[in-house]
């Protein structure tokens, strides 16, 4: 599926492989870069939490990190350590 199809809610099937619907979207599309990013750090945050990467665990993670990316957390190393739980102020969004 091409990338300018994937918008807000639809982005963490898209991280998880799955078939998308299209939709519009008032946020701005992530791209295959963008995607790549977002799914490698949820395959590790997977591997490090012994999950199924298609799960339901899996894709509550999915869209925190999503969420966290349309905030406007760009970076790899930060989005990991939210989706861990590192930041003392941040439970979840």
């Amino acid at each position: 599926m091409p990338s300018y199809l994937l918008y807000g809610p639809f982005v963490e099937d898209a991280l998880l492989g799955k078939v998308m619907s299209t939709t519009h979207w008032p946020k701005a599309h992530l791209d295959g870069k963008d995607i790549n990013v977002l799914s490698g750090i949820l395959r590790q945050w997977c591997t490090r939490h012994q999950c199924d990467f298609d799960g339901e665990v899996s894709q509550a993670k999915a869209r925190e990190l999503v969420q966290w990316f349309e905030f406007g957390v760009k970076d790899p190393s930060e989005l990991t350590d939210l989706i861990e739980g590192k930041h003392w102020q941040v439970h979840s969004i």
